[in-house]
């Protein structure tokens, strides 16, 4: 498909179109970009994706030769294997966030208290929001626009989620030596553009880092179109607030020595994030979150406290649309032993380790650490002895999982509707 620019401008082309080229057996990892200029010229670009690319561009005597020389050597791509690229054109990119527009949007959405610990929290959680994004990522991000892309632009909705589908086949292929494979490959990179450097090799994928490393890019991507605002239109992203449980007070104090001794009490000393220690603590609440969970509760009864951990660059988006439950698609190969569902425990250091780099690989602790206290709505429960069958079990509400149960360590519980959870408390921790 090509792109026809609406009003073009000596800046903007009339037409214009991105082909890409990925095939792992040839090593080739290629863009083609065309386009069409208002003076009568066409302009070819080409080159290795993420590379600097090679330019050529065409004078003709009218803009009807022009057009005819950009459709000719498009079918000419066409023929040879290339295809679409599945990007948004500026033209058609949503008026974005500015890193200063969002932290003034969610200082001002998201309600505080006018306390300033709360306020630095906030800002906090903004640049850690886009550092996550970029760190371990290739995604570019535009600081003046705030926009987030892959080399060749930003990917479409519809893309990414084909590409998560991928992605999932390719972590779950038995044999990762197979023309199946490789083609799983060349799909997921034609959908998702990157520099995969001179040699692309399938084996990449085989570890289990780099798939870890490809969700995180999808992940980015998807925060790209959501931190977007429709054109000529205010949008409210934040309905909650988050109040500073305050020492100065004897309820403050009651409900942080409360929490710090539920915290050590269920902590595991062998774990790797054994060691932190309660440091302040956020009351939250997020209106529509609470609001589906009181229904839920009432309705299936047995609500325990869970902690959830989670990355300190995730907690902007759960504040902005509560915790989700990823799409389902192989489940199992991805870490989700129990099916696709919102994880807790009520050991306070299991979930505090995904909280931390323990995970990741990444070489480095995250700077300051955080972990939600949660209400889970955990009704009819399924308690499984060996991992032997497919989540969610039918008649079951939840799964619980005891230590040493169904080859596990650490206790868990899994619930699999998001109106099951509702967080109470984001704790800090040092």
């Amino acid at each position: 498909m090509t792109t026809v620019a609406t009003a073009p401008t000596a800046t903007q082309p009339i037409a214009s179109c991105t082909l890409i080229y990925v095939e792992v057996d040839e090593n080739s990892n290629k863009v083609w970009k065309g386009f069409l200029w208002p003076d009568n010229t066409f302009e070819a670009q080409w080159g290795r994706v993420g590379k600097k690319l090679q330019c050529k561009t065409y004078q003709f005597s009218s803009l009807y030769m022009a057009q005819l020389k950009f459709e000719s050597m498009k079918r000419a791509k066409l023929r040879k294997g290339y295809t679409e690229a599945q990007v948004v054109t500026e033209a058609n990119v949503a008026v974005s966030l500015s890193n200063r527009e969002l932290k003034a949007i969610a200082a001002k959405q998201i309600h505080h208290g006018r306390d300033p610990r709360a306020k630095l929290l906030i800002q906090y959680l903004v640049e850690q929001n886009i550092h996550q994004i970029l760190s371990q990522t290739q995604i570019t991000y535009n600081s003046t626009t705030g926009t987030f892309s892959t080399p060749l632009g930003c990917v479409t909705p519809s893309a990414i989620a084909q590409a998560r589908d991928y992605l999932w086949r390719i972590a779950c292929a038995r044999r990762k030596t197979t023309d199946t494979f490789r083609q799983l490959v060349s799909q997921y990179l034609r959908l998702i553009p990157q520099d995969m450097g001179h040699k692309l090799d399938a084996a990449v994928f085989h570890n289990k880092k780099e798939i870890r490393r490809q969700h995180d890019i999808l992940d980015a991507l998807d925060a790209a179109v959501e931190v977007t605002l429709p054109k000529d239109a205010k949008q409210d992203l934040f309905h909650c607030t988050i109040n500073r449980v305050p020492g100065s007070t004897p309820d403050g104090r009651q409900t942080f020595r409360w929490i710090r001794k539920l915290y050590q009490s269920t902590l595991n000393p062998n774990h790797y994030a054994a060691d932190y220690q309660l440091s302040r603590v956020y009351e939250v609440e997020i209106p529509s979150m609470a609001q589906a969970f009181e229904a839920k509760a009432e309705q299936l009864g047995n609500v325990k406290l869970h902690w959830h951990g989670t990355k300190a660059g995730n907690l902007l988006s759960i504040l902005h649309k509560g915790l989700i439950i990823p799409p389902p698609s192989a489940s199992h190969c991805t870490g989700r032993m129990f099916g696709n569902g919102i994880y807790g425990s009520v050991q306070s250091t299991k979930s505090l380790n995904y909280a931390t780099n323990y995970w990741y690989d990444s070489g480095e602790d995250e700077q300051r650490i955080f972990m939600l206290l949660c209400d889970f709505a955990l009704g009819k429960s399924y308690r499984p002895k060996t991992w032997s069958r497919s989540f969610p079990v039918p008649g079951y509400d939840s799964t619980v999982v005891e230590p040493g149960d169904a080859n596990v360590m650490n206790q868990e519980s899994i619930v699999y509707q998001v109106s099951q959870v509702s967080i109470r408390y984001l704790c800090e921790f040092v």
